[in-house]
């Protein structure tokens, strides 16, 4: 796909959900096509409400659409996975997250990124590091794993 018809793809995910005036900052177009187009690693610094979580979820509708496999966020606060997991379905992505907080709906939540029903799976840095999620879950996201993203690095 052509970079115009990528960035015009781009900008309708951001509309859903950002809103009609919503324009992608050029930077955030940067990151995006490196993201998507290049399939490069990018380093996002900004301040909060720049947008660097429109960043994440149009680069993730966009690969999506493409075939890709779900993105994974690193999140270390419940609240602000619940903030994402709202924002998320503004924009048409279907996000799940495996937390401390939802004990009892990890055997679904797994199964549905398994059957591809998630196109964001939000996790805690400690749940990386539990034996369960290293040993049951993350062998089968690191083979099909369109993106991974540490928000909030600085935690």
């Amino acid at each position: 796909m052509d970079e115009r018809t990528l960035r015009g793809q781009a900008e309708e995910y951001l509309r859903a959900l950002s809103g009609p005036a919503a324009r992608l900052r050029e930077d955030q177009w940067t990151a995006i096509s490196a993201l998507v187009s290049e399939r490069r690693r990018a380093l996002v610094v900004q301040r909060t409400g720049w947008g660097k979580s429109a960043v994440y979820f149009v680069a993730t509708a966009l690969l999506r659409s493409a075939g890709e496999g779900p993105t994974v966020i690193v999140s270390p606060l419940l609240a602000l996975m619940r903030n994402q997991i709202d924002a998320a379905a503004r924009a048409g992505v279907r996000a799940a997250t495996i937390n401390s907080a939802n004990l009892d709906e990890w055997d679904t939540v797994q199964q549905r990124v398994a059957t591809g029903e998630v196109d964001v799976l939000l996790v805690s840095p400690e749940r990386l590091n539990s034996p369960d999620f290293r040993d049951d879950v993350l062998p089968k996201l690191a083979t099909s794993v369109g993106l991974l993203v540490v928000d909030e690095a600085h935690c």
